[in-house]
């Protein structure tokens, strides 16, 4: 009898210390798992941050290359109104504009022309004058934007420096006059990161925020200037709370547990490709008119270069349009944005026409055509188009068109294409603007200076 009362003892006793041994092992691999979807989910979100910042920087540069390969601009640079042509186009309008609140523009020599924060003239000095001054001479070194983070006063600010110059010859003065656009990692652009990158409650500081995430941020020579903050979603620890009364039933719970954080990992990869793709695609437009931006027109014409033949010629039409600086001299630049935006939209009823539509900068569009009617017709259908009054407001606006094209039949050099077609452009100016003119061999001796855009 006794042997058997120890027998059932101990047959209860190993049950019990078997599944004591599996409500621990359960146990741990579910706090495990909680802790390792929190990890995950604070490398996203830290990830998120950095790629978000990156990507403030790209509009930043884009934005700096549109305004700085500029005729108008570089040649107002060097004039003796200079102060006065930067605060009318640039500095007035970063009161409000929201592709930048801050412009710096220096002389060859990296003296200081003028310079705005949010509308207001303002003197960089200290630190802050150094650092600009040092990456001012990085972008005279380089033909490409050069992009970071800087510490201005109590702002922490994304900025891209670039060299001026003409869009339409190289300069040869040896002038190399330098522009930088600056963005105030404020309120508003934390609130799109937030929105774009679901991280909540993200804010700025200049110190480290304990019991938060932290995402250092660093100027170009690598010294700390601020820290992003924001709190862990914690989503290990909120499905398990939902799934407390599952554990229990220790196997069935682990299953069910294994199977959310594989589902929120597939939808969180899903999510992150989908934000990817959109950052790419927005990193190859131009904020201002929707069209492809300069680096994104010129990766689709060499696309369209290589798939050039007899049967399938390429033409690339350029298009400046006429009266356009008398539009921004007159009523500023906020409404010449507003007038080029609205040109985009008619140049968009033509998208079955072209393969692709750019804007270069300024007011010039570029118009790539695998033919499919002869391209005089339709560059005049184009002027034809953009000669009706835009209505902008409560004002209306003439302007029209001059196009120059030229066409591939063997696949060529794309550069080259599109230097015959602005050959072409200026030779439709010289020949009396609201025209269009195929590109023939000579015509480079037409070229006029580059007053002849506006």
């Amino acid at each position: 009898m006794r042997g058997q009362i120890w027998s059932i003892v101990g047959g209860t006793g190993l049950v019990l210390a078997v599944a004591l041994a599996l409500v621990l092992i359960v146990t741990s691999v579910v706090v495990s798992m909680r802790q390792t979807a929190n990890r995950i989910d604070d490398e996203r979100a830290m990830a998120a941050a950095s790629a978000a910042i990156g990507a403030l920087q790209r509009r930043l540069s884009l934005t700096v290359q549109d305004n700085a390969v500029w005729d108008e601009a570089y040649n107002a640079a060097l004039g003796s109104e200079a102060g006065v042509w930067i605060r009318d186009n640039w500095g007035a309008p970063s009161a409000a504009y929201p592709l930048y609140d801050g412009v710096v523009v220096l002389a060859t020599d990296l003296s200081l022309i003028a310079s705005y924060i949010k509308g207001a003239e303002f003197t960089p000095s200290g630190a802050a004058g150094r650092m600009i001054a040092q990456q001012a001479a990085r972008a005279q070194a380089s033909d490409r934007p050069v992009a970071s983070l800087l510490r201005i006063g109590d702002m922490v600010v994304a900025f891209a420096a670039m060299t001026m110059k003409p869009f339409s010859v190289e300069p040869t003065n040896g002038e190399m006059p330098v522009l930088i656009l600056m963005k105030a990692i404020d309120e508003n652009v934390l609130e799109l990161i937030s929105r774009d990158y679901q991280i909540v409650s993200l804010g700025i500081d200049g110190t480290r925020m304990p019991d938060m995430l932290n995402l250092e941020l660093k100027d170009p020579n690598g010294e700390r200037i601020g820290y992003l903050f924001w709190p862990s979603r914690k989503p290990g620890d909120k499905v398990f709370e939902q799934n407390r009364p599952l554990l229990l039933v220790a196997g069935a719970t682990l299953v069910v547990f294994l199977l959310l954080v594989l589902a929120a990992g597939a939808v969180e990869t899903t999510r992150l490709r989908r934000i990817a793709a959109a950052a790419e695609l927005e990193a190859k437009r131009d904020p201002l008119s929707g069209a492809l931006n300069r680096g994104g027109f010129l990766e689709t014409l060499d696309t369209l270069a290589k798939e050039v033949s007899p049967a399938s010629p390429l033409t690339l039409h350029m298009l400046d349009l006429d009266g356009f600086k008398k539009v921004n001299d007159t009523y500023g630049h906020a409404v010449g944005d507003l007038l080029i935006s609205a040109v985009a939209v008619r140049l968009a009823g033509f998208a079955d026409q072209f393969t692709a539509i750019g804007r270069l900068g300024g007011d010039e569009f570029a118009l790539a055509q695998v033919q499919a009617q002869p391209p005089q017709i339709l560059a005049q259908q184009v002027i034809d188009a953009l000669s009706i009054p835009f209505i902008v407001g409560e004002r209306e606006f003439h302007v029209s068109a001059s196009i120059g094209h030229a066409t591939s039949l063997d696949g060529g050099d794309p550069a080259e294409l599109m230097r015959r077609a602005d050959v072409a452009m200026y030779a439709a100016k010289a020949a009396g603007k609201c025209r269009a003119l195929q590109y023939v061999s000579g015509m480079e001796d037409l070229r006029r200076p580059a007053d002849v855009r506006s």
